[in-house]
């Protein structure tokens, strides 16, 4: 059998290579970048802030929905801790947002449990989501940033059509490709 060789191989590198430091870096590529994370979670975004402050603490990003309704992006480019747990709810509750997004490169199962918990326990006003993120490329290519679906709402790959679905199937259903552009 003849081999393919427009075809390459998918690496999966660690993000702290393509991101070394998260706010520096990753915040930052994100804030350029959100319309890309925008399209494939199905939602308009516009950054309003990145750092913005709420009390003594600062969100990663403060965008707003094409409602105006404002949505948290909190970024963790580690395992997933209740640290950023409260972090997420502080955030939420403080500026009164109607969407927040969790972004990390290792979720654990009892917070995608707790995501769940929270769509599933709230109005259908407040949307959660974790998402999970991974650095990629294919052969001497530039490297991309892999993001797959968590927790959060979902059908047929439309995450806001408010159907409560549970994290650990959409890890293995939902894959959602984003590739850096240079600007």
């Amino acid at each position: 059998m003849e081999k393919q060789k427009n075809i390459g191989r998918l690496e999966i590198v660690p993000i702290r290579q393509v991101f070394p430091k998260e706010a520096k870096h990753f915040t930052v590529w994100m804030e350029e970048h959100i319309e890309d994370l925008a399209e494939r979670l199905n939602v308009e975004l516009s950054v309003v802030q990145r750092e913005k402050e709420v009390g003594e603490f600062n969100v990663d990003l403060l965008c707003e929905d094409n409602d105006g309704h404002y949505v948290i992006i909190e970024n963790q480019l580690e395992r997933t801790d209740h640290d950023h747990l409260g972090k997420l709810l502080t955030y939420l509750v403080n500026l009164e947002a109607s969407m927040a997004i969790w972004i990390t490169s290792a979720p654990r199962p009892e917070h995608q449990k707790v995501i769940d918990w929270l769509n599933e326990s709230t109005g259908e006003n407040i949307s959660f989501y974790l998402v999970k993120v991974e650095a990629t490329k294919i052969g001497d290519s530039p490297y991309a940033p892999l993001f797959t679906s968590g927790a959060g709402y979902s059908v047929k790959g439309n995450w806001q059509d408010k159907k409560r679905v549970g994290g650990s199937s959409l890890f293995t259903s939902r894959i959602l490709a984003i590739s850096f552009r240079e600007k």
